[in-house]
């Protein structure tokens, strides 16, 4: 008789660890990262001192890389139930290290305006990317177990108090730009819970009619404003579409197939040409080096894995699971979306990074604890027992 049957905890071997992975969005999201590193190295690597061969934002993205990929390996073989049981300590872990920062944040010279970083000495940690993946917990949970009563009033109060904590957070450190984020996966994983659409109209409405507010009571005032407004009136606000304007040259000047790897005169950090060519404004480094084909490989890559994720969603084991795959997933593209159209100077430049492809510790590494919470619903929807932690 097989008494492993019987036995509390499974036996496993080394290579068991490794298991159950999703192979495509493992080999997409590593070749994403690797990409940009190499796009992050070409816009610096002017910038390197005599003795140096790379960056620190060449060195930061490669720790937050390798110690998210670690990350992602341990959390994939944590059972997400059991994640998302301990919520409660997650959402007060991200509250409490986002209250820290309010106070003792620091703002890095390329965002003197929003104390909204923590300094680590290796790179800023920006408390907020992991706001974002906490939030995917606990309002998957939230969202499961209102789920028999979704379209009640009382249950969308409930909802909209939820939202409204990170997002009062995340302003009060001056970071618009993650607060745009956050609405946009409070309403992709509404819709995806299913909530009826005439909420969706009525917030709609009252988003509109909260802006006008905003902007007539100058809530939405200074640079803010004349973000939004350069957007129609370019040639009367030449230095705030600088970035922008720069950043649709550089791309455009590509071509096709681009100038040449290290050779983008415009985008290179020396020329001065893009500013935050390394951060929010990586893909006008694709686009004036490789191109139509290398912006277009950007694009494909995170599109794969955001599909990928999507189809993992329907395949859940449970109804957790397959919210929390729904908030990965618009967490993903919003961020894309986002990005892109602010370097196609079809949104204002709000800060808000390329995923897996901007400089930046904090992005990354919270990106990969991500995609190891969908990882652990992959594994787990796929051979339940198969896991490391896994106990009767």
């Amino acid at each position: 008789m097989d008494n492993s049957l019987n036995s509390p905890l499974k036996t496993r071997s080394a290579t068991d660890f490794f298991k159950g992975f999703d192979i495509l969005v493992v080999i997409s999201s590593v070749c994403a990262s690797v990409y940009g590193l190499a796009l992050v190295y070409s816009a610096t690597f002017k910038n390197l001192t005599e003795g140096k061969h790379i960056t620190s934002d060449v060195r930061s993205m490669l720790v937050s890389v390798l110690l998210g990929i670690v990350i992602a390996l341990v959390v994939s073989n944590i059972d997400y139930e059991i994640i998302s049981k301990l919520w409660p300590f997650v959402a007060a872990g991200c509250v409490g290290l986002m209250v820290f920062t309010f106070f003792f944040g620091v703002a890095p010279p390329s965002r003197p305006d929003a104390k909204s970083w923590l300094d680590l000495k290796v790179f800023y940690f920006q408390p907020s990317e992991l706001l974002k993946v906490g939030f995917i917990i606990s309002f998957s949970y939230h969202l499961d177990i209102v789920r028999d009563k979704i379209n009640d009033i009382r249950t969308i109060i409930g909802l909209l108090v939820h939202i409204a904590v990170p997002v009062g957070l995340v302003l009060m450190t001056g970071d618009a730009g993650s607060a745009l984020i956050f609405l946009i996966m409070f309403i992709g994983m509404l819709f995806f819970a299913r909530v009826n659409w005439g909420y969706f109209v009525a917030g709609i409405c009252a988003i509109i009619v909260g802006f006008v507010v905003a902007w007539r009571v100058g809530i939405i005032s200074g640079l803010q404003r004349q973000r939004i407004v350069a957007l129609f009136y370019p040639e009367q606000f030449k230095d705030v579409m600088y970035q922008q304007e720069h950043g649709l040259i550089a791309i455009g000047s590509g071509g096709m197939f681009g100038k040449g790897y290290l050779k983008g005169d415009l985008t290179q950090a020396v020329a001065g040409g893009v500013p935050e060519n390394q951060n929010d404004m990586v893909l006008t480094v694709a686009g004036e080096e490789l191109g139509f084909v290398g912006a277009m490989a950007v694009i494909i890559l995170l599109g794969v894995i955001i599909l990928k994720v999507l189809r993992t969603a329907m395949s859940a084991r449970d109804n957790v699971g397959y919210l929390m795959c729904s908030g990965i997933a618009v967490m993903l593209f919003a961020q894309m979306v986002v990005n892109i159209g602010m370097e196609l100077s079809l949104l204002p430049c709000i800060g808000i990074t390329l995923p897996l492809f901007s400089a930046g510790g904090s992005s990354s590494l919270c990106i990969y604890l991500a995609l190891g919470l969908y990882f652990s619903i992959y594994r787990f929807s796929q051979s339940p027992k198969e896991t490391l932690f896994y106990t009767r």
